[in-house]
């Protein structure tokens, strides 16, 4: 990594992963068993922004053709213990702060763990600066246990299935 090109994470938790996600139609995907997923109609569109996990890890995949000049992440969410909520977030703004993410480049928004936070309905909230998108706000859906794979924008602009995405300049 040429350190003009990118900033480097802010902290041993910060990751950039480049070229390593590649995005698969479910329709062209294989079933967990290895046989063909079912019949379903093929998938046209492809992300621009799309959201991967491995292992604990969640990352944005920046699959839109520029370099993204700012993404800062955060995790809120809530859990409830009989009759009460507890609500949680990030004590920053953003947990995670990348600048000039490249084309392909995966950074880290997120880190889950599979056993404590089944408790808790958690959702990510992205901050997205870039020349084509402008300034963007992006609320995923909040989800037990933590965020899985999830398309955030699609080609068409397109918002990805139960994703907020709002104009903030």
């Amino acid at each position: 990594m040429n350190v003009n090109d990118q900033q480097l994470p802010q902290s041993r938790y910060h990751k950039v992963i480049e070229n390593s996600f590649k995005w698969v139609p479910l329709d062209k995907r294989k079933s967990k068993f290895g046989g063909p997923m079912t019949p379903r109609k093929a998938e046209l569109r492809n992300p621009l922004l799309w959201l991967a996990r491995e292992g604990k890890e969640l990352y944005l995949v920046n699959s839109s053709a520029e370099i993204i000049d700012f993404v800062g992440a955060g995790t809120g969410g809530f859990q409830t213990v009989d009759d009460d909520c507890i609500s949680v977030s990030s004590k920053k703004k953003y947990k995670y702060e990348y600048k000039n993410v490249k084309l392909n480049d995966a950074v880290k928004v997120e880190e889950f763990d599979g056993f404590y936070d089944l408790d808790y309905v958690l959702q990510v909230s992205l901050r997205i600066q870039s020349k084509n998108l402008g300034n963007i706000e992006i609320l995923t859906s909040p989800k037990k246990g933590g965020i899985g794979e999830t398309v955030l924008l699609w080609d068409t602009m397109e918002n990805g299935n139960h994703v907020s995405i709002k104009n903030c300049d």
